[in-house]
């Protein structure tokens, strides 16, 4: 018999090895499975989503909220498309429809009602709608954000907006291609995709959780200028195991409890297969809220093959990795090797952080060995080093050999690390003498409480600046309001997917990427890190101002477009000479298009006397 492995590390190995030995075992009939496979006609590169002219109705044209102008259609438009007496006299702008909009808005006193009423103007005017939310996006786009507002969320089944989104149940495996032919569509290069498992701190919400995809996509669309027409949320109804939704008469998903794994990876790969087939390798899917060991396992498999992204295991981490290097670059020009970090919990944005961090430090010239021994993990149980019984799975990676340590005040007081990242959703598990240890292990301690909401995140920033001396950088989950300290304002960070995530879905999707390596997500973060504001550094933020989200974007895609080239990763041919000028010139204009097509005369002009002529030639 072979020897039994006496190490953690060591059965992680071999469970690994075991793995990609049955992985190697079916690579050729992967292979030939997808080379057979039948591909749809290749819509990626496809920048004009207009329906020809010749085949627009003017009564359809009302009904379809993607055409649809409103009191925007002028006096000509009206008559040609036989709409004329359809609407009111008046013809206005689209920034004077947006003025109205702000007028009715203004006036409403919930949540709920703003809600309601932005979501029904997506519904009717998709063009006034965009246009809505750019005009002040720090007021509006938190009004459509549903993850903000749980109420919001259960509000969906009573709203049931059709048509933002397509919904693949688990009944429907055999067929999904069909189902995802359904969608009316074609070009389509990105999608939002969930089931709806771990919603933030709000658990299985199943497909109630559909707003926040369709928020996601709002998102990529104002803060970055991606045509929605590029867009598509998917829920996968795989059932739920919320008792509160199976016991509901009113929840519209399948009311019946989450399949096993075997069964949902199946189902989950005929997912993939059937968007290879339809859109091809290049359209990316955004993973959102899918379980941890779901959201590791897909990411695994299925990146080399497709052009996939988990939003928690890497845009969040990515947003955390900026902030230690705009920390390292606020203190003194340092190395990112010189940090020591370590980890508390195992909740994927800090497996997420810790595989970046990595990628990093490689990038930096250490070694594998090197690059771990600047990495820790930290549970109830004590430090996870080698040899230690009952490791959680997703964190075996990260065990490195050295002696137990029993406690994190302990693992503080003999690692000495300046970064301490939270993310166990255990509120106050950061006690003051967690964080006094932090205060004597480095000059500028660096704390993260990601675990949202704020009534369980890991400590609160007035415990974090008293208990430092006032010496340590906050960054949180969630946004949190500025705080005073020794007759000082600072501003706790606010680590969130939504300032990283539209600019580098922009520069995915325009260089045509087939994969996204864990280096595309450390050129997001460093790039990040050098559009903070001296301002806003001085008030220990260390993220720039949301304000500025679409400028952000715009350099976001750039650094993520350029570096597909040098890696030679892009598929666009040929290679703009001015990426910049390229990415502003295919993002989304929300302006309207005249819907139909210049009259004119064909026949010679002819004026009948002389006096006419003269006039003519005078005047006109």
């Amino acid at each position: 018999m072979p020897p039994t492995p006496r190490t953690s590390r060591a059965k992680a190995e071999q469970r690994q090895k075991v793995e990609y030995e049955l992985k190697c075992e079916t690579d050729f009939e992967m292979t030939k499975r997808l080379d057979n496979m039948p591909r749809e006609k290749d819509t990626f590169w496809v920048t004009d989503t207009a329906k020809p002219k010749c085949h627009l109705n003017g009564h359809a044209l009302i009904r379809n909220p993607k055409t649809n102008k409103g009191l925007g259609f002028t006096f000509d438009e009206r008559r040609i498309l036989s709409i004329h007496g359809m609407l009111p006299a008046s013809v206005r702008t689209i920034d004077q429809q947006v003025k109205c909009c702000q007028l009715i808005v203004a006036s409403m006193t919930s949540a709920l009602q703003r809600y309601a009423y932005i979501i029904t103007l997506s519904q009717t005017n998709t063009k006034v709608f965009y246009r809505f939310l750019l005009s002040d996006i720090d007021l509006y786009m938190p009004m459509i954000d549903a993850s903000s507002y749980p109420q919001l969320l259960d509000y969906h089944k009573m709203l049931h907006p059709i048509g933002r989104g397509l919904y693949i149940t688990i009944k429907d495996m055999g067929h999904m291609h069909q189902v995802l032919s359904n969608w009316p569509i074609r070009h389509i290069r990105c999608l939002v995709v969930s089931n709806g498992a771990s919603v933030q701190s709000l658990g299985d919400l199943g497909i109630n959780q559909m707003p926040a995809l369709t928020t996601v996509m709002h998102e990529n669309v104002v803060f970055s200028g991606i045509h929605p027409d590029f867009c598509l949320c998917v829920m996968l109804d795989v059932g739920t195991n919320n008792e509160d939704l199976l016991k509901d008469k009113s929840y519209m998903g399948v009311r019946e409890r989450r399949p096993p794994q075997e069964l949902y990876d199946q189902f989950f790969e005929e997912f993939t297969l059937a968007v290879l087939r339809m859109y091809g390798s290049r359209a990316l899917i955004l993973c959102k809220d899918f379980e941890s060991q779901y959201a590791k396992r897909q990411l695994e498999m299925y990146r080399e093959r497709h052009c996939i992204v988990d939003v928690d295991f890497q845009c969040i981490a990515a947003c955390a990795l900026s902030a230690i290097i705009v920390c390292n670059n606020a203190v003194k020009r340092v190395l990112f090797s010189t940090n020591m970090i370590l980890f508390y919990g195992a909740d994927p944005t800090n497996v997420g952080m810790a595989r970046l961090c990595i990628a990093f430090l490689k990038r930096e010239g250490l070694n594998e060995s090197s690059a771990r021994e600047r990495i820790w993990f930290c549970d109830a149980e004590g430090l996870i080093v080698i040899g230690r019984p009952n490791i959680p799975e997703e964190l075996l990676e990260f065990a490195n050999r050295r002696e137990p340590i029993p406690t994190l005040v302990e693992a503080i007081q003999q690692l000495k690390p300046n970064v301490l990242v939270g993310g166990c959703s255990q509120a106050n598990v950061f006690t003051p003498d967690v964080l006094r240890a932090m205060e004597q292990s480095a000059q500028q301690p660096i704390i993260f409480a990601l675990s949202r909401p704020v009534s369980q995140a890991e400590c609160t920033p007035e415990a974090a600046f008293a208990y430092t001396k006032g010496r340590c950088v906050f960054i949180s989950g969630s946004k949190l309001p500025p705080l005073k300290y020794a007759n000082k304002t600072y501003q706790p960070g606010y680590c969130s997917s939504h300032i990283l995530l539209p600019g580098l879905t922009l520069g995915v999707m325009l260089a045509g990427l087939t994969t996204v390596p864990d280096e595309t997500f450390c050129v997001a973060a460093e790039r990040l890190s050098h559009m903070v504001w001296p301002n806003d550094l001085a008030m220990r933020n260390v993220f720039p101002p949301m304000k500025k989200i679409q400028c952000i974007s715009l350099y976001m895609a750039e650094a993520v477009f350029t570096y597909a080239f040098r890696r030679g990763l892009a598929t666009l041919w040929p290679r703009p000479e001015n990426p910049l000028e390229y990415i502003k010139s295919m993002m989304y204009n929300s302006s309207y298009r005249l819907l139909t097509e210049e009259v004119y005369c064909m026949q010679d002009r002819r004026i009948a006397t002389a006096e006419s002529e003269n006039y003519y030639q005078l005047n006109i």
